[in-house]
């Protein structure tokens, strides 16, 4: 009762093990079990699957078109109905216990097997080839109807079309048929009106043409008549504004072209209206016709109009006369009868059969179950061991300790010694079906045992006294790290006191070359600054004087163009005198205008010379503005190499000391630690010559003072190595920095040399634009014109014209005597 108690969870089935077609859960369940157990699932699911879309779309497709809506419903339920039993059929066969004939003559021990079970066996096999031959023949063809789901659609597509286009030319001829009297009606008035619309057509285009022919024919005349005319009032126009170097104003030459103007004037006038009076006769005509044609033309469109609304009520009462409209259905018959056709077409004749749809479907569903069939008849011994219930039952068993008392079996819970799933199943069977001979090798194997079980536990009792000594030579290590540690503690303490002495020492020192430093440099500093101050005075008294030259030859130029200016005066004068006896209005008119273009052209000229120079101005300002910047960035990089230079100086000085300080030391400690008749090698530099075998062992005569200089001269030997290795890396970085600094010194003195021709050109700009808005207020200053004799007082103001050879163009004197072109 207690067994039965204990191996009554294992007899449950959990859910989700059935659906993976693992009754039995993990139990005899090997890797190879697993793997077979999974293909033979994707198998199944693949079979179930296809059978229940095929059942589940033709049970959708059955489903009349007034009852849609239970078209999901069905396919759904027939979907679930076959995949059900398709995967417990095939679950069944899978999951079956194959029968097992032990040898001839003997019986198994607490077998199950019954006599007939092998028959049953293979009849429930041919049931289900039996259903698989059902669905080669049923199932096939609905899943060819599937995959040749568009081919028919398109084959009812056609029959559609084609019953559409009987409809339609039965309807056409009917149509024809009783329009063949209208047609005949219309067409005795429509062919008048056809022919004299066509004779009317023509006489317009023959009236047109003539028009174009008196056009062209007079067309050179009066192009000739345009072009003289327009270069006439050009020369007009030039004579009087004075254009080309003549004299402005109305004289005998403007008016010789005025009339010559007029004269042309009138007889393009007259040739137009020549042309006109021929033209016009012709117009009338043009307009006659087209208006008779487009009357002609309104009354056939109205005739044509009629025409087509008698024919459109013929085709109303044949189409009312016509029957409703039945088109071929897709039905489920329709579909197998589409099928049928599209296999008898001639594009599929002599095609064989397993290339055809209907064969591919066959072989998929036939190659899905023989693999299943093949699955099951070479499945490995562990799938035939996991799938046998008897064995699934004494496994079980041998696990919950109820098969200790046979030999073999005792052990079911130590993991080093218990069973795995092929070694029970191997041993039971030969239980089963040999008992004699399974005791006897039990028996063979235990006395085989018996040394090695001694010898492991004699290399047990070896483990345990090797790993006790491991644990006592930890432990004196252990002492002797923690005793050095003591000492390197003492001594580093002694060595730290040292180094703050020195550091305090090294300090004072370092304070007072600072001080001596930088007194030296104040000094220098200020003599730098006197002899800048005197520089400074120099430039300014010369630059003084280049701007007093400057001055002077700015105001020559002032007199000299004064001068000129009264003399152009004068000319104008005397020339205005002549001008006032012709017309002196006008002269009056045309004089203000050039004074304006003049004006004009000065403004401009002046404008784009100072817009110019702005821009300059602003480009040159821009480029000293990020010159400065990068004098400033340069110097300050200038600084901070020279502070890490003298950083690196003031490392390196305390260092060297130190160095020589422990050179001394060392030499000390070897003269302490070598005793009586003892020398240093040659090769070995300052470590003593070895005494011995064992290098750390001492003689008896040698004192305890000299292990401690030992001691102290390879620690101070140490230290002298990375010193000097430190100091070389400084001295290294301190010629990196020196050269690094005498590049920057020389970057930083080119641009300043580069910032201070910015500067003179920014100077030399300003200059320019102060001498050009001087010299346009000079120019640009309105001076009356004297009052010529019997003229009056309000003359016109006149600009000046500039000096002969001087325009706003030419070069300003700039600072320093130079000039800006």
């Amino acid at each position: 009762m207690e067994l039965t108690r204990r191996l009554r969870p294992f007899w449950r089935v959990p859910s989700l093990d059935f659906l993976l077609l693992r009754p039995y859960g993990d139990s005899l369940a090997t890797p190879a079990v697993r793997v077979w157990i999974a293909f033979v699932w994707i198998i199944i699911f693949l079979m179930a699957s296809i059978e229940g879309v095929v059942w589940g779309l033709v049970g959708a497709s059955i489903v009349p078109q007034a009852t849609a809506w239970l078209r999901p419903i069905v396919g759904l339920f027939m979907f679930v109905l076959m995949f059900a039993v398709i995967w417990i059929v095939d679950a069944s066969l899978v999951m079956s216990e194959r029968p097992i004939r032990p040898p001839r003559g003997q019986k198994a021990l607490g077998s199950t097997d019954q006599p007939g079970s092998g028959a049953r066996w293979f009849v429930g096999l041919l049931l289900r080839i039996l259903i698989v031959a059902v669905s080669l023949y049923v199932t096939a063809p609905f899943l060819a109807k599937l995959i040749r789901a568009d081919d028919i659609e398109s084959h009812h597509q056609r029959l559609i079309e084609e019953y559409y286009a009987e409809r339609d030319a039965a309807f056409e001829t009917q149509v024809a048929a009783q329009a063949r009297g209208i047609e005949a009606h219309y067409a005795g008035l429509l062919q008048p009106l056809e022919e004299e619309i066509e004779r009317l057509r023509e006489s317009l285009a023959s009236e047109r043409q003539r028009r174009t022919q008196i056009e062209t024919t007079y067309a050179p005349e009066i192009n000739v008549l345009r072009a003289e005319l327009a270069a006439a009032q050009a020369r007009f126009g030039d004579e009087i504004h004075g254009r080309e170097e003549r004299p402005a104003g109305y004289g005998p030459e403007a008016r010789r072209w005025e009339t010559r103007v007029t004269e042309l004037t009138a007889a393009l006038r007259e040739q137009q209206e020549e042309i006109d009076q021929r033209v016009e006769t012709v117009a009338r005509a043009i307009v006659e016709l087209e208006t008779r044609l487009a009357s002609r033309t309104d009354a056939l469109q109205q005739l044509r109009r009629e025409q087509r609304q008698a024919i459109e009520r013929v085709r109303a009462e044949v189409a009312a006369q016509q029957l409703e409209e039945n088109p071929p259905r897709l039905t489920f018959a329709a579909r197998s009868k589409a099928l049928q056709d599209l296999r008898d077409s001639p594009a599929e004749a002599g095609v064989p059969h397993f290339e055809t749809v209907d064969g591919f479907a066959q072989a998929a569903l036939a190659i899905l179950f023989f693999s299943l069939i093949a699955l099951k008849l070479f499945e490995p011994a562990a799938v035939r061991a996991y799938f046998t219930e008897s064995l699934q039952l004494r496994y079980r068993q041998y696990r919950a300790g109820g098969l200790t008392e046979i030999p073999g079996f005792e052990h079911p819970n130590d993991p080093r010694r218990c069973l795995n799933p092929v070694e029970f199943a191997r041993q039971w069977r030969h239980y089963e079906t040999d008992p004699e001979g399974f005791f006897a090798e039990q028996q063979v194997r235990m006395d085989l045992a018996e040394p090695v079980v001694t010898q492991q536990a004699d290399q047990s009792f070896q483990r345990g006294l090797l790993r006790h000594r491991h644990e006592n030579l930890a432990l004196e290590r252990e002492t002797t790290e923690r005793r050095h540690e003591i000492e390197l503690d003492a001594y580093e303490r002694e060595q730290r006191l040292r180094a703050e002495a020195m550091t305090v020492q090294l300090a004072d020192e370092v304070r007072a070359k600072k001080d001596h430093r930088v007194v030296e440099l104040e000094l220098e500093l200020q003599r730098a600054r006197d002899a800048w101050n005197l520089l400074k005075a120099r430039e300014e008294a010369a630059l003084r004087e280049r701007t007093e030259n400057a001055e002077q030859s700015i105001e020559q130029a002032r007199q000299e163009r004064r001068l000129h200016e009264k003399e152009l005066d004068q000319q104008r004068e005397q020339r205005w005198e002549e001008l006032r006896q012709t017309e002196l209005e006008r002269q009056r008119r045309h004089q203000l205008e050039l004074a304006e273009q003049a004006q004009r052209r000065h403004r401009e000229a002046y404008q784009d010379r100072l817009r110019s120079l702005r821009e300059e101005l602003t480009r040159v300002r821009a480029l000293e503005s990020e010159q400065a910047n990068a004098v400033r960035v340069a110097r300050d990089t200038l600084t901070q190499l020279a502070e890490a230079i003298s950083v690196l100086q003031e490392r390196i000085a305390p260092l060297e000391v130190e160095l020589a300080e422990q050179r001394a030391r060392r030499r000390d400690l070897v003269a302490a630690a070598l005793g009586p008749g003892e020398s240093l090698s040659p090769a070995a530099g300052s470590r003593p010559v070895s005494r011995g075998f064992w290098s750390r062992s001492e003689p008896a005569s040698v004192a305890p003072s000299a292990r401690e200089a030992r001691r102290e001269l390879k620690t101070l030997e140490k230290q002298l190595r990375s010193r000097g290795e430190r100091l070389a890396a400084w001295r290294e970085e301190l010629r990196t920095l020196e050269a690094r600094r005498s590049l920057r010194e020389d970057e930083l003195s080119a641009r300043e040399q580069t910032l201070r021709q910015l500067q003179a050109r920014v100077f030399f700009h300003e200059d320019a634009i102060g001498a050009l808005l001087t010299h346009d207020l000079l120019v640009a200053t309105p001076i009356p014109a004297p009052d010529a004799p019997g003229g009056s007082s309000d003359s016109p103001l006149r600009v000046p014209d500039p000096p002969q050879g001087v325009t706003l163009t030419d070069s300003v004197p700039a600072r320093g005597g130079r000039t800006q072109p």
